[in-house]
Formats: structure tokens, sequence, C-alpha cells
């Protein structure tokens, strides 16, 4: 069996067998220092190691391994795309607006959460918005893990979603995009996004409608 026939083979034994378990994240490469974590993802990186070692090619596991993940995903229903990581306040001003001093150990804030549009229909697309702060002694590197779990009527509706984003002190917008299934049941939704780093965690939640 050629490496492509292998690796194709690959594809669709994966897809066949995991399919609906999972959703897709991706990021803005140029703008981001996270990128998304889920089961689709996971599945992807599974997958692109055994493709890369079948075609002998790192970056083509790479790029099925991606392709793959998005595909399980799509199946899955919920689709989260588009992650970004961006820096509003530097070190010095997000000391300043917290009044902060390395005496007070290590911090995490979530300022505020979004949600838009707030209303909306099923197979439509909502912004998922957070803001938080990261303050640490001697302005040291921290590594956050930012968590979305999005449930309806107290039921979990979709695997919550991951990114790890690692950045110094300072105040960041992190942003992802969730595209409901046209079967998406009708009702309020809550959105609640944890921010966590080995030393400190906080949360704050949002809701959004669907029609």
């Amino acid at each position: 069996m050629s490496k492509k026939v292998m690796a194709g083979f690959l594809v669709v034994m994966f897809v066949c067998a995991l399919s609906g378990c999972a959703t897709e994240s991706g990021y803005d490469p140029a703008r981001s220092t996270g990128a998304g974590a889920l089961g689709g993802a996971a599945v992807g990186a599974a997958l692109g190691s055994i493709i890369g070692a079948a075609t002998g090619s790192a970056s083509t596991g790479a790029w099925v391994g991606a392709a793959a993940g998005g595909l399980v995903g799509g199946v899955g229903g919920f689709l989260y795309a588009q992650h970004q990581n961006n820096q509003i306040r530097n070190a010095q001003m997000a000391q300043q607006t917290y009044g902060y001093s390395p005496g007070r150990g290590n911090i995490v804030a979530v300022e505020q959460t979004a949600v838009s549009p707030s209303r909306v229909r099923p197979g439509d697309q909502v912004k998922l918005d957070v803001t938080y702060t990261l303050l640490t002694p001697e302005n040291q590197t921290s590594t956050a893990t930012i968590i979305r779990e999005v449930t309806t009527g107290g039921r979990q509706v979709v695997q919550p979603y991951q990114v790890t984003a690692t950045n110094p002190n300072g105040t960041y917008s992190d942003t992802a995009m969730l595209t409901l299934p046209k079967e998406a049941p009708r009702g309020s939704y809550m959105v609640v996004t944890k921010v966590m780093t080995d030393r400190a965690m906080d949360q704050r939640s949002a809701s959004f409608t669907v029609e």
C-alpha cells in the first residue's frame, strides 16, 4: 500500500470511529499566543502524528491532522473557530489599574465576559469575549488556561472549549467564535468562562438566547 493511500485510509478510519465527539478550534497565529485544545484538536494531533510517520512528512501529518480535527468537529454540531488573544494593557498599566504590589502575590482577574449578539437563531454564529488580567511578582510569565463551558437548562451542550496562552503581566482580550448547529434547542444559554494559572483562578458568566 502506498504512503498516500495509507494516509487516506487512516483519515477515513479515524473520522468514522470518532465522529461527533469533538469540536474544532482555530486561532490567529500572528496575534495569538495560544491555540485551541479540544477533542477535535487532540484527535487531529494524534492523527497527524500517525500520518506524518506513514508519509514520512511531519508537515503533511500536521495539515491532514488539522483537517481531520475540523471534520470530526463539524459532525459534532457546535463549531469553535477564529480564536484570538490580544494584549490591551501592558504590565505597568495593569498594575496601576489594580493598585498592585508584589506582596499581593499572583492574581488572575476576569474583568468581563460577553456574548454577541445576545439573541440568535439556530445555525447562527456568536462571538465569545473575555477580558482578564494576569499579575505576578517580578512580572513573571504566566501560562493561562481559558475554558468556556456552554449550557442550557443546566445541561452541557458542547464540550468545554479550552485554549492556553502564555503571557507576561498585563490585561488581555480573548475571543472565540461559536457556530450553533441548525438543530440547537431554543432557549437561554449560559457561557461560563474560567481563566486559571497554576496559582490562581477566576471566572464570570454571560448569557445569550436562541430563538
